[in-house]
């Protein structure tokens, strides 16, 4: 099963920088060209500039936004503003963040999981499509700076609430770190380096499946990169470059928040009652009475909102026969999910649009205020997908579409660092 390490993490010394809010920021897929701005402004050393570097004019291929990223960091950590643990350990991280006017907390642990081999026993399941570029310009960038810039997230099952108690030990300690992000979530960071510790964290994980909620693309290109130092430099080939650092999580927790991602569609036109054929189409008073709705029937299979024209719309699989026709591939789990059905049978089937029409919004009202500028011609509301549900649909060894699933809050970087 699973095979996890501890590891000597490097973070940003707090001597040299006092408020690590200034220096984290979110996930570099998340954010926005004028977010990135932003975040090059509040801090010279912002670890903007590791995770998403600008491309500049007269770029070369000796200088260029990844080289940048490793100069900064060997800069860095010549310099002590980045400095590196002396003895190996496990992290324990907390984040705590409110969700719909009611605060949560979400823990777990920050360790190196090694990465799964070809042809080999399967520890590390994923659930989600990944694509080339991202793909690409990741590994650029771990080519470049040979370290984990921001981890992995996963969850595992623990039914017996095993992991939980080491966690609530650790956390009686003095935090590593302690830190509101900009999006007003508290991170708060336990470094525990006694071994008998270790040693139960590891004997419990070598028992898990582990289940990819959030990085994807990041473990894909860590695989490829392993791949290519075994090949083009088997001399100094490291057994770092096996692992990947690694964010672990109980899929029981309350904490685990999965938010659902909405989905807008530009350059169509169409009648909602031309899904009649599928699905009821119902009529609702508002948006809050549309998504009350969605929430009754979020055990039901194939429901979801629609908002065109200033009006909203209740949409309910109704003839099942008739919607399996479009989904011939994979087993009931993925057939029932509601964005499978969403995309297999309404976008493909009945409107025939183009991944390219498609944009994605968490963010409810900012999506609804998006249709109503005319930026995009509708908006289709889902229900968020449930862990039981990402976890069948890992272990059939399916994917789901993209952005199907949105764990909040996302994971800082900046915090912690690996270098092989």
């Amino acid at each position: 099963m699973a095979k996890i390490e501890s590891f000597s993490g490097i973070h940003y010394n707090p001597d040299i920088v006092e408020d690590v809010s200034k220096v984290i920021c979110p996930p570099y897929d998340i954010i926005t060209p004028s977010e990135q701005e932003d975040f090059y402004q509040k801090n010279p050393y912002n670890v903007i500039r590791l995770i998403l570097g600008k491309d500049l004019q007269g770029d070369t291929e000796k200088d260029n936004k990844y080289t940048r990223a490793a100069g900064y960091m060997d800069d860095w950590l010549r310099r002590n503003v980045l400095m590196q643990d002396s003895e190996p350990g496990i992290y324990f991280y907390e984040q705590v963040f409110s969700v719909e006017g009611k605060q949560a907390r979400r823990w777990g642990m920050i360790a190196l999981m090694r990465l799964d081999e070809e042809g080999k026993e399967k520890t590390v399941y994923p659930h989600e499509h990944t694509h080339t570029a991202p793909k690409e310009d990741r590994l650029k960038l771990i080519k470049s700076v040979e370290a984990n810039l921001s981890p992995v997230f996963t969850i595992f099952s623990d039914p017996e609430d095993q992991a939980r108690g080491i966690f609530e030990a650790a956390r009686r300690a003095v935090a590593l770190f302690d830190v509101v992000d900009n999006a007003g979530i508290e991170n708060r960071i336990w470094r525990v380096t006694d071994k008998a510790v270790i040693d139960k964290v590891k004997a419990l994980f070598s028992h898990k499946e582990l289940f990819i909620a959030d990085g994807h693309h990041r473990y894909e290109v860590a695989k490829s990169f392993r791949d290519y130092k075994r090949q083009s430099d088997q001399a100094h080939f490291k057994d770092s470059y096996n692992y990947i650092m690694t964010f672990f999580t109980p899929l029981e927790d309350e904490g685990l928040c999965i938010l659902p991602t909405h989905r807008l569609l530009k350059d169509v036109h169409f009648n909602p009652d031309q899904f009649s054929a599928c699905f009821a189409v119902k009529e609702m008073p508002s948006c809050a009475a549309l998504v009350s709705e969605m929430r009754d029937r979020e055990k039901d299979a194939g429901v979801f909102g629609l908002y065109k024209e200033k009006k909203f719309y209740l949409l309910k699989l109704d003839d099942k026969r008739e919607c399996n026709r479009f989904i011939q591939e994979g087993p009931k789990e993925y057939r029932n999910l509601d964005v499978v059905i969403l995309h297999k049978v309404i976008f493909d089937h009945f409107l025939k649009i183009q991944l390219s029409q498609i944009n994605y919004e968490v963010d409810l009202g900012r999506a609804a205020a998006a249709v109503d500028r005319g930026d995009f011609g509708a908006l289709f509301l889902l229900n968020p997908t449930k862990v039981d549900q990402i976890r069948a649909i890992a272990l059939g060894g399916e994917v789901m579409p993209q952005k199907s699933t949105y764990f909040y809050p996302k994971l800082s970087s900046g915090l912690l660092f690996h270098r092989f």
